[in-house]
Protein backbone atom coordinates (compact mmCIF):
# COMPACT_ATOMS: atom_id res chain seq x y z
CA UNK A 1 0.00 0.00 0.00
CA UNK A 2 1.15 3.79 -1.29
CA UNK A 3 2.14 5.27 2.45
CA UNK A 4 0.66 8.38 0.78
CA UNK A 5 -2.09 6.81 -0.11
CA UNK A 6 -3.13 5.85 3.79
CA UNK A 7 -1.80 9.49 4.31
CA UNK A 8 -4.49 10.90 1.90
CA UNK A 9 -6.73 8.72 3.68
CA UNK A 10 -6.11 10.01 7.19
CA UNK A 11 -6.31 13.67 6.14
CA UNK A 12 -9.29 13.24 4.13
CA UNK A 13 -10.98 11.05 7.09
CA UNK A 14 -9.42 14.35 9.91
CA UNK A 15 -11.07 16.54 7.43
CA UNK A 16 -14.79 14.96 7.81
CA UNK A 17 -14.20 14.64 11.46
CA UNK A 18 -13.67 18.56 11.48
CA UNK A 19 -16.70 19.21 9.51
CA UNK A 20 -18.65 17.21 11.45
CA UNK A 21 -17.55 18.89 14.51
CA UNK A 22 -18.18 22.00 13.03
CA UNK A 23 -21.91 21.54 12.29
CA UNK A 24 -23.30 21.15 15.62
CA UNK A 25 -25.73 23.90 17.10
CA UNK A 26 -24.83 26.29 19.62
CA UNK A 27 -27.14 28.38 21.27
CA UNK A 28 -26.75 32.16 20.87
CA UNK A 29 -26.95 35.21 23.18
CA UNK A 30 -28.80 38.11 22.15
CA UNK A 31 -25.98 40.57 22.47
CA UNK A 32 -28.24 43.16 23.17
CA UNK A 33 -29.16 41.42 26.74
CA UNK A 34 -26.30 40.54 29.00
CA UNK A 35 -26.47 36.95 30.28
CA UNK A 36 -29.22 36.62 33.48
CA UNK A 37 -31.28 40.07 32.26
CA UNK A 38 -34.19 38.64 31.45
CA UNK A 39 -34.89 36.96 35.06
CA UNK A 40 -34.72 39.97 36.73
CA UNK A 41 -37.71 40.72 38.69
CA UNK A 42 -39.26 43.27 40.99
CA UNK A 43 -41.43 43.30 43.22
CA UNK A 44 -44.86 46.87 42.96
CA UNK A 45 -47.05 46.27 46.16
CA UNK A 46 -49.18 48.60 48.15
CA UNK A 47 -49.26 47.30 51.58
CA UNK A 48 -52.25 47.29 53.57
CA UNK A 49 -50.72 46.28 56.57
CA UNK A 50 -47.23 46.34 58.82
CA UNK A 51 -47.96 42.26 58.62
CA UNK A 52 -46.65 41.94 54.53
CA UNK A 53 -43.23 43.52 56.09
CA UNK A 54 -41.40 40.12 56.33
CA UNK A 55 -42.60 39.11 52.67
CA UNK A 56 -41.11 42.25 51.44
CA UNK A 57 -37.78 42.30 52.94
CA UNK A 58 -37.48 38.01 51.92
CA UNK A 59 -38.07 39.69 48.05
CA UNK A 60 -34.55 41.77 49.02
CA UNK A 61 -33.13 39.34 50.60
CA UNK A 62 -33.90 37.15 46.78
CA UNK A 63 -32.10 40.61 45.62
CA UNK A 64 -35.54 41.77 44.19
CA UNK A 65 -35.77 45.44 44.33
CA UNK A 66 -39.14 46.35 46.32
CA UNK A 67 -41.35 49.51 45.32
CA UNK A 68 -44.14 50.73 47.56
CA UNK A 69 -46.95 52.82 47.68
CA UNK A 70 -47.78 54.30 51.21
CA UNK A 71 -50.87 56.38 50.06
CA UNK A 72 -53.63 54.11 51.64
CA UNK A 73 -51.71 53.49 54.82
CA UNK A 74 -52.54 55.44 58.10
CA UNK A 75 -49.45 57.48 58.80
CA UNK A 76 -48.39 55.54 61.99
CA UNK A 77 -47.90 51.95 59.95
CA UNK A 78 -46.24 53.77 56.89
CA UNK A 79 -43.72 54.95 59.08
CA UNK A 80 -43.45 51.45 60.84
CA UNK A 81 -43.38 49.56 57.21
CA UNK A 82 -40.92 52.54 56.35
CA UNK A 83 -38.83 52.28 59.08
CA UNK A 84 -38.23 48.20 59.09
CA UNK A 85 -37.69 48.35 55.29
CA UNK A 86 -35.16 50.99 55.45
CA UNK A 87 -33.46 48.75 58.21
CA UNK A 88 -33.35 45.65 56.08
CA UNK A 89 -32.56 47.38 53.08
CA UNK A 90 -29.71 49.15 55.56
CA UNK A 91 -28.62 45.51 56.73
CA UNK A 92 -28.28 44.17 53.07
CA UNK A 93 -26.18 46.89 51.74
CA UNK A 94 -28.78 48.37 49.77
CA UNK A 95 -30.01 51.50 49.59
CA UNK A 96 -33.96 53.70 49.23
CA UNK A 97 -35.11 56.16 46.96
CA UNK A 98 -38.00 58.49 47.08
CA UNK A 99 -39.69 57.94 43.70
CA UNK A 100 -43.29 60.05 44.38
CA UNK A 101 -44.84 61.60 47.49
CA UNK A 102 -45.20 57.66 49.06
CA UNK A 103 -44.22 55.65 46.89
CA UNK A 104 -40.17 54.86 47.63
CA UNK A 105 -38.05 51.97 46.31
CA UNK A 106 -36.14 49.63 48.29
CA UNK A 107 -33.24 48.31 46.31
CA UNK A 108 -31.12 45.14 47.11
CA UNK A 109 -26.99 45.83 46.76
CA UNK A 110 -26.93 44.27 42.82
CA UNK A 111 -29.14 47.17 42.18
CA UNK A 112 -27.72 50.81 41.14
CA UNK A 113 -30.62 52.95 41.71
CA UNK A 114 -29.86 56.96 40.26
CA UNK A 115 -32.16 59.18 40.38
CA UNK A 116 -32.74 62.98 38.89
CA UNK A 117 -35.60 63.61 41.17
CA UNK A 118 -35.80 67.32 43.18
CA UNK A 119 -37.74 66.73 46.49
CA UNK A 120 -38.18 70.70 47.30
CA UNK A 121 -39.50 70.46 50.79
CA UNK A 122 -38.65 67.02 51.74
CA UNK A 123 -36.86 67.05 54.65
CA UNK A 124 -34.97 63.39 55.19
CA UNK A 125 -33.07 64.40 58.62
CA UNK A 126 -35.48 63.09 60.64
CA UNK A 127 -37.41 66.42 61.38
CA UNK A 128 -41.25 66.03 62.18
CA UNK A 129 -42.06 65.98 58.47
CA UNK A 130 -43.43 62.37 57.45
CA UNK A 131 -40.90 61.25 54.56
CA UNK A 132 -43.66 59.36 53.39
CA UNK A 133 -45.91 62.12 53.06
Amino acid sequence: MDPRGSYMSARSDLKEAKEIKDTRVLPMQNKSTPQGTAQFKMVVIEPKSFDECPKLVDNLKAKKPVIINLEKVETDSARKIFDFLSGATYALNGNVQKVANNIFIFAPENVDVTANIDHKGIDFSGSPKNVWR
